[in-house]
Parts: C-alpha cells; structure tokens; sequence
C-alpha cells in the first residue's frame, strides 16, 4: 500500500544549493576507482569541495580539515580498511558526518565484514545501499549469516512497508539514518520516516550513480555540520536524495528531447545538478513523511 503523510515543505525551509555554493563543505571521499571521478565531479556540481584521499598516513590529517567524510566499499582492498577505519575514527571524534555506503555486500563475506567492522569501530551517521544490502547488514549484525548473492544490482523486492520496517531496524541496531534506494527510496531517519519518489530508470543504468548520490549526501550532510545541529543529518540525506533523483528526472527529459542514450544522460545529470537551485528543487521534490 502507500505511504502517506505531510510533505516536506512543512518543515524549516532552508537554502540548500545557496548555501553549498556559498559555504562549499569539503567533503572527504574514500570511494572506489571505477567511479572517484564522477563522485568529486557530482560534490563540485552541487557546490561542495571534493577531496579523493586514501594513503593510511594522511586521511586523518585530510578528514580532521573536511567537513564530512564518504565511504564507499565498492572496490574494496584489504590495504584501503585501515584508512577507511582510521578516518571513520577521526570524522567520529570531531563530531563530523559520516556516510557509508556497504556496496556489494551480499557478494562475498570478505565485503560483509568490513561493513560491520567499520560500522562497529566508527560511528556512521548515514548508511546507503540497496534493499539486498540493507537487508544483509540487518541480518549478519543480529547473527543471522547471509550467502552470496549479486553484487550491487539495485532491485526493489519487497513493499514500502517491508522495506522501511528493515531500514528501520538497522537503524535501530546502529544509530545511523539508514537509507534504502530502490523504485521509491525509503529513509530510517531518528525522528521521522521518508519516502522520496524522485529519480528515473536510466539512473540504474550508468555505473556511478549510487556513488555520486554518496558525495551528494556527504556535502548536504556536511553543510550545517556546525556543533548542536546534529540533527540536520536526516534532513540533509533526504534533500540530497530527492536533489539527486530530480536531477536524474531533469537529465532524462532533456536526453530524450536531444535522442540521446546513456552516455548523453550522464553527460546531463551533472549538468542539472549543477544549475539545480532552490527553487526548482522545491517545486519538484517528490518526498513523503510518515
């Protein structure tokens, strides 16, 4: 069934893409190689300051002058989890965002662990994955060990309402803002529930989005990382979800309009996001509150 409730343009209106071009939060990004370049060109676009750093002695050096910090496991390699784990450590300490995203855990037992081991020795504000990999984290951290199945495709299989209900409970289990991407993404936030109805098909259909939407969320997320506004980072993964998704809806009408494929939709995702503003975002984010 569907979820309804108050939209989120009930809440305190803020000036999100004003405020990321004015402040540019430099968001510190452990990401995978396949897509490095994409991510840093998407943070860049909403108006944040990428930084790519990854060598074990300098992350907690680049991570204590960030304003949030992004891991990404999608080419995971036993030598990057230290520093994954030593800057998860200092992004902690300062009190600054982290958004992690388990990419691929239901491949193999070696990408599962490293989630929870860095889930358990770092504090992540935000986790982002699709259903299977949600569901995943949900069951191996309540002892439940899961097999091997695909790798990062991002199928939506169960309800709104089974979905959200797992969101909620890795939630639960680790305190992070959980977010669930699929057809409708749904959002375990620790004061409200969403579902964000933004985005478009061919967003699956290029490598790097899910990436990208990582560097978004760090550069929301980062914005008003000022001490007390904590609570922010809910409202900040949603806007940057739904930015995220417009954009992909903006790109697609603009590809099919030029007769365009892939590598032209691509081409305009960044293009849309980096002419996105606040007006065009509040008009056309799709987000419910439950």
């Amino acid at each position: 069934g569907k979820i309804t409730g108050k939209r989120i343009n009930q809440m305190t209106q803020r000036q999100w893409m004003k405020d990321l071009r004015e402040r540019s939060p430099r968001v510190h990004c452990i990401t995978n190689y396949v897509t490095a370049g994409d991510v840093a060109n998407m943070v860049l676009a909403a108006g944040g300051s990428p930084v790519m750093a990854q060598g074990l002695h300098e992350v907690e050096d680049v991570t204590s002058i960030c304003s949030s910090l992004v891991l990404n496991l999608g080419t995971l390699e036993e030598r990057t989890i230290p520093a994954m784990e030593a800057a998860g450590r200092k992004a902690a300490g300062l009190g600054l965002p982290v958004i992690l995203d388990p990419v691929g855990v239901t491949a193999s037992r070696f990408r599962r662990q490293t989630a929870i081991d860095i889930i358990r020795k770092t504090s992540s504000s935000v986790i982002r994955g699709n259903e299977a990999e949600i569901r995943a984290l949900n069951q191996e951290l309540r002892g439940h060990e899961t097999g091997n199945t695909c790798g990062v495709d991002s199928e939506t299989f169960g309800t709104i309402e089974s979905r959200m209900e797992t969101a909620c409970s890795l939630r639960d289990l680790t305190g992070a803002v959980v977010v669930m991407t699929g057809v409708e993404d749904v959002v375990a936030g620790k004061e409200k529930k969403f579902i964000v109805r933004n985005g478009h098909p061919w967003m699956a259909r290029i490598t790097g989005s899910g990436c990208m939407l990582d560097g978004l969320m760090g550069a929301f997320c980062g914005l008003y990382g000022e001490p007390g506004l904590a609570g922010l980072t809910e409202e900040a993964a949603v806007t940057a979800l739904s930015a995220h998704g417009l954009c992909g809806e903006l790109a697609a009408a603009e590809t099919a309009k030029r007769g365009g494929g892939t590598g032209t939709f691509r081409m305009y995702l960044l293009d849309k996001m980096s002419l996105l503003d606040d007006g065009t975002l509040e008009r056309g984010k799709k987000i419910e509150i439950r």
